[in-house]
């Protein structure tokens, strides 16, 4: 059913110019996709899109083919046509990676695997033949880890910024990614906010430089901050009690607000960006089950906040205060932060379902 959208291996071999918002015919899209340019543009997805990517994240598609109605799960991009139009093409999520069959002329190794699984990328140059002209050329890989597709760029195509994130790379890092080389162990500053270790690798699939094994580093600084009683030094005192924290993502905390998250309750910290540079709020709190503090974002434009403190006070009164919400009543599910209403379709009918005595 898909295979009508498939992308043409032949043309992603081509830099292509970017993407004219304007000629896309965005009510033929709604129409086939169940999906709008609002939606797009709100999600910050649209601003990679137009630069000839995929969504970075997924989207809930619902595609009538036939006169039936199916729902799937993928990422996005756009498709240049020959009349210069241009349509949505999806790309959707693969139970698992297809690393048992040969990919552009190539098999994977049982190395060429492993590395695929542990980082997303093989971590090395290979010679791939285009599917269409049967051109050989020098390529990266790596997997899309949340669609599982195998994805490929030739060498000469990647192109690598001269910072990322707080590090400026030098031009013999640069090339060393080129090869699918591993910059390691770098201390990783985000705009956000957000510090943490990780590995550098050039990423086919995002066309960008991606931080890698992250985890390990997180786990390996857990081990070695634990103390005899299991707790994190970062976030607790010599007694165990909770650590007084003055600030959080890089804001600055007030008497009130350290008081509070010594109470276990959530706190507002403030307005910031993500590390995509959207908008957004930030609250924490400390997880007792995870013995660390955790972090929520709210991005208002897209979550339809109506105010910073209308959203903390109605989320708190419901889920945990036990007060009714005349807007959210029939809902069985504890109301989400910045929550007044329903908060989709389902939702929406949930609400709206009439009550009545049992027949």
């Amino acid at each position: 059913m898909l295979k009508q959208y498939e992308v043409d291996p032949k043309s992603t071999g081509v830099k292509q110019p970017p993407v004219d918002v304007n000629r896309i015919d965005w009510a033929t899209i709604e129409k086939e996709w169940g999906i709008t340019r609002d939606e797009l543009e709100k999600s910050g997805a649209l601003n990679q899109m137009i630069y000839n990517r995929k969504s970075p994240q997924l989207f809930t598609l619902k595609p009538d083919f036939g006169g039936v109605l199916f729902e799937m799960e993928a990422k996005l991009s756009f498709r240049t046509n020959p009349d210069g139009s241009f349509s949505l093409i999806p790309h959707p999520v693969k139970r698992a990676p297809k690393l048992d069959q040969e990919y552009k002329g190539i098999k994977f190794t049982d190395d060429d695997k492993a590395q695929l699984r542990k980082t997303g990328n093989l971590g090395r140059i290979v010679e791939l033949a285009d599917t269409q002209t049967g051109e050989v050329k020098k390529c990266l890989v790596s997997i899309d880890r949340l669609t599982n597709e195998i994805e490929s760029i030739p060498v000469a195509e990647a192109f690598i910024k001269p910072k990322v994130a707080n590090i400026d790379l030098t031009m013999s890092q640069i090339n060393f990614l080129k090869t699918g080389g591993t910059i390691k162990e770098q201390f990783i500053q985000l705009p956000d906010g957000r510090q943490f270790t990780a590995d550098l690798q050039y990423s086919a699939c995002k066309r960008e430089v991606e931080f890698v094994n992250s985890d390990y580093y997180r786990n390996k600084q857990a081990q070695e901050n634990k103390r005899e009683d299991g707790l994190d030094e970062r976030w607790h005192n010599a007694d165990g009690s909770i650590k007084r924290l003055e600030h959080w993502c890089k804001l600055p905390l007030s008497p009130q607000q350290q008081a509070d998250y010594l109470a276990g309750k959530q706190v507002l910290v403030g307005e910031s960006k993500d590390r995509y540079g959207h908008d957004c709020t930030i609250y924490f709190q400390y997880n007792k089950e995870k013995n660390a503090p955790e972090t929520t974002r709210v991005y208002p434009d897209r979550d339809k906040v109506v105010g910073v403190a209308e959203e903390h006070k109605t989320q708190v009164a419901v889920n945990n205060d036990g007060k009714t919400n005349e807007a959210t009543k029939g809902l069985k599910e504890p109301l989400t932060t910045g929550q007044t209403g329903p908060k989709d379709e389902q939702q929406k009918k949930a609400q709206q379902k009439p009550k009545g005595p049992k027949v």
